[in-house]
């Protein structure tokens, strides 16, 4: 309806899982390479889970046209079947011939078959499960049994488990404790940060031949705030969106439309302000009734008041004259969206932050309680600031007085790694990290999962309606207290404080056994083997020399990385990808630490 209204070619946000629609955030990523690693070489069950809408589906659509020809993939969607019912829907996906008749026995002796034909002439077959969740325990029995299936070298049938974080908790029963045991890669799927969010947009927009931001910065974060990040709420808020600015004859979608089309999809009136303005606002209305009573019922309230009032304008008269002094340009925001990478569990830099983006110095007035005092031409430059207890945190990052542009962090960062961030080479921070052998990990989490890598850390601040400010986190104390240091002078905050601001964003270095990261498993033989132990040795406090180490994967490492993944909360495959090794490095290295 509104496609021609706004010169696109097709519907950009339809919740249909289409494949050329795919926006690959870090996490879409990293578990798109799983499905591959999986799906080609792998030997037991790969796991994929995500809350609803997160677009598993879509990834296993997207899956099935990267496999190479020679692998035949049964794609089952809707796995509510009893086992004999389930084979038969197998049969029908690879085309297989059986009669109604056939037992359970039947159907299995003649998978058998099939598979052992297309192996000896050099072909894999697949089968992906989706919705796994609705499972019933009798058919994943079933299936693990299918696993049974198999050469002496290899299994027959590689099969892929999606669905909800609720197939989590139905694989750790103890009847099926076998099949759990057989998952050799799992990947949970997040939801998308603020940045992958307005990339997503304008990468389905740009697919659907838009040329124009139809959606402004202030929308996406009205649209991220809503949808919390799940691709598919995204859709189905913008869809309805563009339908409301296509029925208003506007060009954009504004704030007031975004929050018009929230209100339509839940059907009940949704609360656009936040906790805090309700109170000011409920504050505010008990206030004036206070005033309004005093001023019936107490004479000398009115000339206290009056005199108030009086007081104000005399300030308000003082500060109209130096109206010029106070109008601080926002940070220049860019637009990046699909840079793809297809690298197993590479570095990945989805907080593609603006490189380009100064603060200007721009004149300011100071208020201080009964007294307001203007700068001088002097005094108009960033210089440091006293008492960094005394003040706010929104004050300092919208006065100018330090530096929050995203250059200024990176140089920050690189410092506490003895780097000189200007005299490296490359564009971005991550290429330039790069040629000292440390990578970026850019994630979106909380105050745990940064105390966790004990790692300096680059956060984004986002003040309303979309002006971004960058600092370096140097230090953690105690009582949730973080150390901000704006390329030289720091501050401390409380978490509180700083989450006012703070959507989860952070970017951290460290320093991997190779680039690109390598992906460590079993029966391996290469040098950051040796990392991996050497690593393990120093957590254990009994260092080893290179000398004394065996570049091989054996079956104590994995065994070994098991009990680190599961210690630590890690998905436990036995494999040491990026997850492992990056908190590997945290704890055993004596690098730049937070605490």
């Amino acid at each position: 309806m509104y496609t021609t209204h706004f010169g696109l070619t097709a519907p950009p946000f339809s919740i249909t899982p289409d494949p050329h629609y795919l926006y690959l955030s870090e996490h879409h990523r990293e578990a798109l390479a799983h499905l591959l690693y999986g799906a080609s070489e792998g030997s037991g069950f790969v796991l994929l889970t995500g809350e609803v809408g997160t677009g598993k589906t879509t990834l296993c659509r997207c899956l099935i046209e990267q496999l190479p020809d020679n692998i035949d993939v049964a794609l089952l969607l809707n796995p509510r079947l009893s086992p004999q019912e389930l084979l038969a829907s197998l049969f029908d996906e690879l085309r297989i011939q059986y009669d109604r008749s056939f037992t359970l026995k039947d159907f299995i002796d003649t998978l058998n078959t099939y598979l052992l034909t297309a192996h000896a002439v050099g072909r894999r077959t697949v089968l992906i499960l989706d919705e796994a969740q609705n499972l019933s325990t009798e058919v994943l029995e079933q299936i693990r049994l299918l696993t049974n299936l198999e050469t002496e070298n290899e299994k027959l049938l590689q099969i892929i488990l999606v669905g909800q974080p609720e197939l989590q908790k139905l694989l750790k029963l103890a009847n099926l404790r076998q099949l759990a045991q057989r998952i050799t890669a799992r990947y949970h799927l997040l939801p998308l940060s603020l940045r992958d969010t307005e990339a997503y947009v304008s990468h389905r927009l740009s697919v659907s031949g838009s040329r124009l931001a139809l959606f402004p910065s202030p929308t996406i974060r009205q649209i991220y705030r809503y949808s919390k990040g799940i691709p598919r709420l995204i859709n189905v808020i913008c869809d309805r969106a563009l339908l409301g600015a296509y029925v208003d004859n506007k060009p954009t979608v504004d704030t007031a439309i975004v929050h018009k089309s929230v209100r339509e999809i839940h059907g009940e009136p949704i609360n656009y302000y936040p906790k805090k303005l309700l109170l000011a606002a409920m504050m505010a209305s008990i206030l004036m009734v206070i005033g309004l009573l005093g001023w019936h019922f107490f004479p000398t309230f009115k000339i206290v008041y009056t005199d108030y009032i009086a007081q104000l304008a005399v300030e308000e008269e003082i500060a109209q004259e130096n109206t010029e002094v106070n109008t601080t340009q926002p940070l220049a925001v860019t637009e990046n969206t699909t840079e793809v990478k297809n690298t197993e569990e590479e570095q990945v830099e989805t907080i593609e932050l603006d490189n380009e983006a100064l603060l200007s110095n721009t004149e300011k007035i100071v208020v201080i309680p009964e007294e307001i005092e203007v700068l001088t031409e002097e005094e108009k430059v960033i210089k440091p600031v006293a008492d960094a207890k005394s003040i706010d945190l929104l004050t300092l990052l919208q006065s100018g007085t330090v530096p929050t542009n995203i250059e200024n962090a990176f140089v920050s960062l690189f410092k506490y790694w003895e780097l000189d961030y200007n005299q490296l080479s490359g564009i971005k921070a991550c290429e330039r990290a790069a040629t000292k052998g440390l990578a970026c990990i850019a994630r979106t989490g909380s105050w745990r999962d940064i105390r966790s890598l004990n790692r300096p850390a680059v956060i984004e601040l986002v003040i309303p309606p979309n002006t971004q400010y960058h600092v370096t986190v140097t230090a953690l104390k105690e009582n949730d207290i973080a150390v901000l240091d704006f390329n030289g002078q720091t501050f401390e905050y409380s978490f509180e404080t700083i989450g006012q601001y703070w959507l989860g964003q952070y970017l951290i270095l460290w320093q991997p056994p190779a680039l690109p990261v390598p992906v460590l498993r079993k029966g391996m033989k290469k040098e950051a083997v040796k990392w991996l132990k050497q690593k393990f040795a120093i957590i254990d406090g009994k260092p080893l020399t290179n000398a004394n180490i065996s570049g091989y994967f054996n079956n104590k490492l994995k065994r070994r990385v098991i009990n680190f993944q599961h210690k630590h909360g890690l998905s436990v495959d036995g494999v040491a990808g990026e997850q492992t090794l990056l908190l590997l490095d945290s704890l055993s290295s004596s690098k730049p630490k937070l605490y």
